[in-house]
């Protein structure tokens, strides 16, 4: 049972026990002589809230002592053991795969929904239906040209274009697109490049030019009725694919960059932001959600894969999984190590603008020798 003690929670519970509570007298009626400020001010200290969550707290209305239960609530989950996590989860008959903070974060993704949802304010500030604002994400991992000693004067091109179609509705993968490209500028591999990506000159010599793959690619979208029927977005591991390597392939091949990839969702941005990590590779990402790499590193088409697990992992554990990065137009900005900058950051106000009004460009494509 779920009990007030204290001012603490014997977080031992299921659903029908947190409604019980909040039917009884466990959080308080408001107090309609206290300001919003000082609702925030009591949410903020809080025991052990982080500052991710309590700057989530802070962005909320606050006139409902809930987020206050919520916050604490946060505060104890913290100070729990990854035993202590698991044994509360399968008391709850949620899953138990993935690393200490993973686990905690659903915990508190449980509570957070279920108490919103039984105290009638889950429609206005915490509904998981605005969660999923897109029907599909579109997720790529390109592959380029590429060797053992970094060259400023070589020209990274793509030599495998990869895309997995996950259903957000229904956290399912429904189709994959894969296509290898035939390089111009470097037409011969380097060892390298093939042992660590495991494609062969005979797969790049019989490949057709990016310009085909591109216009492949973009007729299996509309095939799909993504951009048309289905709203859609791209998702990749880092900023690299869409503002490093799309964009310098466009330039090269001389062709407009997409607009539908000048805005994308870089996942290793939302599971840190979501799990309260820093910024983790992708095989470490899979180990925090307890899985194991499927397939081969550096494979385009594998590493798409194993990122359609995260997010599906995203999505159960109710991330909300939106634009966060776009390209940067004209000249890159500069790093203070003088590398440049391949994205720019997509906060929440400009997404907001955007939403419902982003659609995909198809144009027509001159032909190319590139």
């Amino acid at each position: 049972m779920l009990h007030r003690v204290e001012g603490s929670f014997n977080m031992f519970a299921y659903s029908d026990e947190i409604k019980e509570m909040i039917r009884t007298d466990t959080i308080e009626p408001q107090n309609e002589n206290k300001t919003v400020e000082e609702e925030k001010t009591d949410s903020e200290v809080a025991d052990g809230a982080t500052d991710e969550e309590t700057k989530e707290l802070k962005e909320r209305e606050y006139s409902h002592p809930v987020y206050k239960q919520i916050a604490f609530l946060n505060g104890k989950i913290n100070s729990y053991s990854k035993a202590e996590l698991i044994k509360n989860l399968k008391m709850l008959k949620l899953d138990t795969d993935g690393s200490r903070s993973v686990l905690a974060k659903r915990l508190k993704t449980f509570y957070k929904k279920t108490m919103l949802n039984v105290s009638g304010i889950q429609e206005q500030n915490g509904s998981s239906k605005i969660r999923i604002l897109f029907d599909f994400y579109v997720i790529i991992d390109y592959e380029a040209t590429c060797e053992l000693l970094r060259n400023s004067d070589f020209k990274q091109e793509i030599i495998e274009f990869p895309a997995v179609l996950l259903n957000c509705q229904k956290g399912e993968v429904q189709d994959e697109f894969r296509s290898y490209c035939r390089p111009v500028l470097n037409p011969l591999l380097t060892e390298f490049c093939t042992e660590l990506t495991g494609i062969t000159q005979n797969d790049v010599d019989t490949a057709p030019l990016f310009t085909e793959v591109l216009t492949s690619f973009e007729e299996w979208l509309q095939k799909k009725k993504l951009g048309t029927k289905y709203s859609f977005a791209i998702v990749t591991d880092g900023p690299w694919d869409m503002g490093h390597f799309l964009k310098s392939q466009c330039a090269l091949s001389n062709i407009e960059f997409p607009t539908y990839c000048k805005y994308w969702i870089n996942i290793r941005k939302t599971f840190s932001n979501f799990y309260n990590t820093g910024k983790l590779p992708l095989s470490t990402m899979i180990q925090l959600i307890g899985r194991e790499f499927q397939g081969r590193a550096h494979s385009g088409l594998d590493d798409a894969r194993n990122i359609a697990f995260i997010v599906q992992r995203l999505l159960k554990d109710g991330a909300r999984i939106i634009f966060n990065e776009k390209l940067v137009e004209g000249n890159a900005r500069r790093r203070d190590d003088g590398n440049p900058f391949f994205s720019a950051p997509v906060h929440n106000t400009e997404f907001k603008a955007i939403q419902g009004k982003f659609r995909p460009n198809f144009p027509q494509r001159k032909s190319s020798k590139i």
